[in-house]
């Protein structure tokens, strides 16, 4: 996971807090914001596993190789 995507989900996690803490969050909210945050953090593994695959597939072929036989 970037530290873009860790810091997003930090920056959830304390909205969710400040918003149980203060009152302003019922349950369903607070549902919501966690499937949120799994969401995000779901997403950005598979673009992790997505770019090592590139970086795998791109190392299987030659530089200069323009067709696949």
């Amino acid at each position: 996971m970037t530290k873009l995507d860790a810091e997003a989900i930090e920056r959830l996690i304390d909205i969710v807090k400040e918003a149980l803490e203060s009152g302003h969050a019922s349950t369903s909210d607070l549902e919501e914001w966690l499937l949120a945050a799994i969401a995000l953090e779901e997403m950005a593994l598979e673009e992790e596993a997505d770019a090592r695959e590139r970086r795998t597939f791109a190392s299987w072929i030659a530089p200069g190789t323009t067709t696949l036989h």
